[in-house]
């Protein structure tokens, strides 16, 4: 949120952050880019996971698409048969396999369609894309636990600021410490962050040091989702590496705080006690993103992780067209002994997909006119 704020140079609090001093050219459609190629990576690999699975089980895998609509590249394998192709929406992705949809030439009797296959080897199919995306996020915590990742701190200190927010504009600047609010004393992050929530569009007053010397700065919060936020990161350091074994630990721990927690947050939306949750379409998870990269490369691969998390989760709720509404048919079948019609299957993921479709550009409209 920087004018005067922001430093040219690298952020204090993370050293091996990427510049433009590193890396001649780089600026921020560079990092845009990369943030928009490592969202698309982890949609590729959730349905490479399909894909590979589909053939596992002995289903034939037409077509493998990242983005949806008309192709803007396409390559058709001599060998097995499949198109591979980048579409004109980059909102997702599919693997089209044959006999998924029932209205397919013979779904309903060749050997090698999805429907004809039992319904164990269906569920694997359909679970194939969310739990890759689970040992995606397990596989970059893994990695960032060995090497020696950031780790957040609960101190009342700036970690990084967000551009063209209160914060910035208001001149703070990364590894600033908030020593008092409103004329109270701050000593933790959290303790900073529940008074901001608490104070949308209120003027507020923040004492702040930086480098040894004491001013303060004014500015309001702006009002989001219920709350008063000001573009601020939360602090971290740099944790040493450890062990394989402390790592995988660590890394598996970590996803279940980060399900756990994402969960809760679901709840929170679907009771209405939302508080300061805050739903995130395409756009805002891509300036996620670029704002991750630009303070250094270990930052950007946990968001992947996390990112890579929240697919798995979202692609396993029980609704129309996700991965877990199929799931739940499937299911059904398995309990009741009768299979749901497969037309009836194909019309009601068909208008999920449509609605979803609707709800993502709905809220990505949000994202680009208001913020």
């Amino acid at each position: 949120m920087a004018g005067p704020l922001a430093d040219p140079g690298r952020p204090r609090s993370t050293p091996d952050a990427l510049d433009a001093s590193r890396f001649p050219g780089y600026d921020a459609v560079m990092s845009m880019v990369i943030a928009i190629f490592g969202i698309g990576v982890l949609i590729a690999l959730h349905e490479l996971g399909h894909l590979w699975v589909a053939r596992a089980m002995g289903m034939k895998v037409v077509r493998y698409s990242v983005g949806f609509f008309w192709p803007l590249v396409k390559w058709t394998s001599k060998r097995s048969g499949i198109t591979w192709q980048i579409g004109a929406v980059p909102l997702g992705g599919f693997v089209q396999i044959k006999g998924l949809n029932p209205y397919e030439d013979g779904a309903f009797e060749d050997a090698d369609s999805y429907q004809v296959k039992a319904a164990w080897r269906r569920a694997l199919v359909i679970l194939a894309g969310p739990v890759t995306n689970f040992l995606v996020a397990f596989l970059i915590f893994f990695g960032l636990f060995l090497v020696g990742s950031p780790e957040p701190l609960n101190e009342a200190q700036i970690g990084t600021v967000l551009p063209d927010r209160p914060a910035a504009a208001a001149g703070l600047r990364d590894g600033d410490r908030v020593l008092a609010f409103a004329g109270e004393d701050i000593a933790t992050w959290d303790e900073l962050v529940s008074r901001l929530h608490a104070s949308p569009e209120q003027p507020i007053a923040l004492l702040i040091e930086r480098d040894g010397e004491r001013f303060e700065v004014r500015l309001t919060p702006e009002l989001r989702d219920g709350v008063g936020l000001i573009g601020i990161e939360q602090p971290t350091h740099r944790a040493d590496g450890v062990g394989p074994g402390t790592a995988a630990w660590a890394s598996l721990v970590k996803c279940g705080l980060i399900t756990g927690g994402s969960l809760s947050a679901l709840a929170s939306l679907v009771t209405g006690s939302a508080g300061n949750v805050q739903t995130v379409g395409p756009v805002g998870i891509v300036k996620m993103a670029r704002t991750a990269i630009e303070v250094g490369l270990d930052r950007f691969l946990d968001l992947l992780g996390m990112l890579s998390l929240m697919l798995f989760l979202f692609n396993l709720l029980p609704l129309p067209a996700l991965d877990g509404g199929r799931g739940l048919m499937i299911l059904w079948e398995g309990l009741s002994r009768r299979r749901v019609a497969p037309k009836v299957d194909a019309l009601v993921n068909t208008i999920g997909f449509f609605l979803l479709i609707g709800l993502i550009l709905a809220i990505s409209f949000k994202e680009i006119v208001f913020g």
